[in-house]
């Protein structure tokens, strides 16, 4: 038995359909018998989209079908390695002991979000302890304490996707089905038939309650069953990133359940930022100040206003009252949007989550069937899954974290933290990956890449580059800092020689290649996001008396002017720079500075009517008749003229 996989599909099909039969038997069962035990969902006409009071607690029959078909099947058939895998499923199956309860308790009496995480968190232990652990991470191993934390983090997250997901009739069980067909699938491919076996008498199980709980839902499954099948799935996450054990099948089990996945990443990350919790028409929801029947804001409420309620917290109560955003619950959930883009109609809804779940599915099963060398080929298809999705259904975090980071931009610490936090962080990232992509094909020792970050971000730390402001950065800054990163990896290449270790020049050239490139697109994309901010602000501001600038001459009085302007919010969001006039004509039609240049001085006064100019700003040093001279000539035109300088001034 399970010897070839014609055996493993006979096998697998017919277990599965005596689970379905199970499954609805007990789920039709548990419709009379739940509301005799309390188990009803009665709608608080808040959150939940019922109308009428539904049994709640359906995932018994999922949980019952799936462990009893199992435990019959090792009774009934003999098999080659039975005693061992029935010992391993029996240690699947023991943090059931605290989910399950737990799970019924909440349904009938309703326990506390800390109460559940902490019951979560000693299941995930308990699972851990039987040898359930993530061990493996873009292809290096982890032990010890890492391995825990990752390990209770993986479970935990995946039990409470699956617990947030389950708001919409047929959703959390449906896409349940698809996750654990497609990782039936992965486990055929590469002869794992137990396992496989055991997912698709789970995908049976579901399917059985699933009859029952398709729209419009005679019964709900609750928290007992939606984290069951987080758990149930977290587990098989593990043991497919075990058995495939390279560096990207990380992601496999990550886009095979998706849907939760992200769900529950925008709602942390919706939670967090502050967004807020219910769908408006305009995505977010204005607090504006309140005032009084035509008056005006009173002047310490308007101070409030602005510095937020939260100015003068300490880092301590912060980071609390972002801990307690976590447990609230909102209405801006995935099916929530979708809910009310569909006109509240939940098939609609189910259909279209079930479609995005099943492309999320094909791309982990052609993932899995990558080659392992081919590991540009997975990450494209992997960030290219998760950019579309993300973009299509990520409006209301990516719109409020927009808001906040064009609003925090312009504050005075931003740049110390950008330069001193933020870049040393992505720097240490991008480095480590660099590495790991470039050492796929021979077996790079975590001591070894432990060393080489250590040698680089050393080098970092003690060159300039963390003294740079990146937002009003100049070219010379980016070319110190590739010639910095060459002489870092330089360095981590001879300590192989000086250690004696193993050194292959290739990893380090190729890991040089990556990390730099990817790290001057970090530092470029804050200049860009500094004039998208710019812009930003110039929208806002449309209403204003908008001053369209002409810089004459180039100098770097003009980058210096630019620079100065882009730094100043307050001027950027009322006054743009259309371009340059010059004196020398070896720069036409040409870009300076970024900055496009239209013509030469003698043809200002058409090129300012042309472009509607209001504003000539002169950035280079001229005779006084010269600039008399252009004096005159704005002043026939109604042009306002600026002469920009910077000079020192002695005071004693």
């Amino acid at each position: 038995m399970f010897e070839t996989l014609y055996q493993t599909l006979i096998m697998a099909l017919c277990l599965g359909g005596v689970a379905l039969l199970v499954s609805m038997l007990l789920t039709k069962a548990l419709l009379k018998l739940l509301p005799k035990w309390g188990l009803v969902d009665k709608p608080d006409f808040k959150r939940h989209i019922h109308t009428v009071a539904v049994p709640r607690g359906g995932g018994l029959a999922i949980i019952v079908a799936f462990v009893a078909v199992i435990l019959s099947a090792f009774s009934v058939f003999s098999f080659q390695n039975a005693p061992s895998i029935f010992q391993e499923i029996l240690k699947f199956l023991a943090p059931l002991a605290i989910l399950v309860p737990v799970g019924i308790i909440d349904d009938k009496r309703g326990l506390r979000p800390k109460t559940k995480l902490l019951f979560q968190i000693v299941s995930a232990v308990i699972a851990w302890y039987f040898g359930i652990r993530l061990q493996s991470l873009f292809g290096l191993h982890i032990h010890g304490w890492p391995c825990l934390l990752l390990t209770v983090l993986w479970i935990v997250a995946f039990i409470n996707a699956f617990n947030m997901i389950d708001g919409v009739d047929g959703l959390a069980s449906g896409i349940g089905i698809i996750s654990a067909i497609c990782m039936a699938i992965i486990s055929l491919s590469f002869q794992r038939y137990v396992f496989a076996t055991l997912l698709i008498v789970f995908a049976a199980s579901l399917l059985g309650f699933l009859f029952y709980n398709c729209y419009p839902a005679r019964l709900f499954m609750g928290d007992t069953g939606s984290m069951f099948i987080g758990y149930v799935l977290a587990v098989a996450g593990l043991k497919l990133n075990a058995r495939l054990a390279s560096v990207a099948s990380i992601f496999i089990p990550i886009l095979a359940c998706g849907i939760p996945l992200l769900d529950i990443i925008f709602a942390v990350w919706r939670r967090i930022m502050g967004s807020p919790h219910r769908i408006s028409d305009k995505f977010t929801i204005a607090q504006e100040p309140a005032t009084e029947a035509g008056g005006d804001v009173p002047e310490d409420q308007a101070a409030a206003s602005e510095e937020g309620p939260y100015a003068h917290e300490n880092l301590p109560r912060r980071l609390g009252r972002i801990a307690g955003r976590l447990g609230t619950a909102d209405q801006s959930h995935i099916h929530h949007r979708l809910l009310q883009y569909f006109q509240r109609d939940q098939k609609k809804t189910v259909r279209n989550i079930y479609s995005i779940a099943m492309i999320m599915g094909i791309v982990a099963i052609v993932c899995s069937y990558c080659p392992k060398w081919n590991l540009a080929l997975v990450l494209m298809l992997v960030l290219g899954t998760f950019a579309f999705i993300i973009n299509r259904l990520a409006f209301i975090e990516l719109w409020q974290t927009t808001e906040i980071v064009y609003h925090n931009f312009q504050t005075p610490h931003t740049g110390v933290v950008i330069s001193y936090v933020l870049n040393p962080l992505a720097d240490l990232l991008f480095i480590f990956l660099a590495y790991i992509c470039s050492s796929h094909h021979t077996h790079l020792a975590f001591v070894f890449l432990v060393r080489y970050l250590c040698i680089i971000m050393i080098v970092l730390f003690f060159s300039r580059s963390y003294r740079v402001f990146w937002n009003f950065a100049v070219s010379d800054d980016y070319l110190r800092l590739i010639a910095t990163l060459l002489f870092g990896f330089f360095l981590a290449w001879n300590s192989d020689f000086l250690i004696g270790s193993p050194n292959i020049p290739s990893v380090h050239s190729f890991a040089a290649t990556i990390a730099i490139a990817f790290i001057l697109m970090e530092r470029l994309g804050i200049h860009y996001f500094r004039n998208a901010q710019a812009s930003h602000s110039a929208k806002e501001a449309s209403e204003t008396i908008q001053h369209r600038d002409l810089l004459l001459g180039v100098s770097p009085l003009t980058r210096f002017y630019r620079n100065l302007l882009m730094s100043d919010m307050e001027r950027a969001a009322s006054e743009k720079i259309i371009g340059l006039v010059v004196f020398n004509k070896t720069f036409l039609h040409s870009y300076c500075f970024g900055m496009k240049v239209l013509g030469d001085a003698e043809h200002l006064a058409e090129i300012a009517r042309e472009t509607k100019a209001t504003k000539v700003v002169l950035t280079k040093t001229l005779a006084p008749e010269d600039v008399d001279a252009l004096k005159q000539l704005c002043q026939e035109h109604h042009l306002e003229f600026y002469e920009f300088s910077y000079s020192e001034k002695k005071l004693n």
